[in-house]
């Protein structure tokens, strides 16, 4: 049988991995930790604003691959937040950084959908080169390796590598690049229609909406729903 596809790209968040506690909880505790007294519908109505203003222009947007670059978007975002609650002190947010990042480097915070190392060796058994498409920090291959999934990928591509953020085309050829792979022989998954669904079919991939909560069963007819990962393999065949 003809095999459609050599290429399978998956997002990270929400459609391999998900957080306990949530990453709202997770937030909160840092941000309170750090020593902004806050609470649950203040904190997130300043960051949901500082969102807006920072990845209004995701499709076109690019700016330099770099550490140094990331760390310096991921101060100033989180600067924005922290003016936005009335707290303008560069001390204490180089404390939220740290405590965000030691939280989320705990054990466990990060975890696995059940399915996923088992439909990832199964794709690699059946002889597919398989990526990862994330907008996503730095330490995107870092936190791969928290949950043992690194040594499963053959090409591991966040937007702070990419310089572009989903769903900008660049972070897609890049990634197709990595593996070698022409758009129309390779297939995306995600749980963002905007991001992963509409960036991946505009770059010229296949793309797979993963929605776990059955919330977007109706938006595209066209694209193909799944509700776990592997509901996938109909696809493929």
């Amino acid at each position: 049988m003809t095999r459609r596809y050599d290429g399978v790209f998956f997002d990270v968040g929400f459609t391999l991995v998900y957080f306990e506690p949530t990453t709202a909880e997770v937030t909160l505790r840092a941000f309170r930790e750090a020593g902004v007294a806050v609470d649950v519908p203040t904190l997130g109505a300043a960051w949901r604003e500082v969102d807006r203003l920072y990845n209004s222009n995701r499709a076109t947007e690019t700016f330099d691959p770099s550490e140094a670059q990331d760390h310096a978007r991921e101060l100033g975002f989180r600067r924005e937040v922290l003016a936005r609650l009335g707290v303008r002190d560069e001390q204490t947010l180089r404390r939220l950084v740290e405590r965000e990042d030691a939280l989320y480097s705990q054990p466990g915070v990060m975890r696995l959908y059940p399915e996923v190392k088992r439909v990832l060796a199964r794709l690699r058994g059946e002889g597919y080169q398989l990526g990862v498409i994330s907008n996503w920090s730095w330490n995107l291959r870092e936190r791969c390796r928290q949950v043992g999934i690194a040594d499963d990928f053959d090409h591991i591509m966040g937007s702070a590598y990419a310089g572009c953020q989903k769903p900008h085309p660049c972070i897609f050829r890049q990634a197709l690049a990595g593996l070698g792979v022409a758009p129309e022989r390779a297939i995306h998954i995600g749980d963002d229609y905007a991001a992963d669904v509409v960036g991946a079919t505009n770059a010229g991939l296949t793309a797979v909406l993963v929605d776990r909560e059955g919330r977007h069963q109706d938006d595209d007819p066209a694209c193909p729903v799944i509700r776990n990962l592997e509901e996938l393999f109909p696809i493929l065949g």
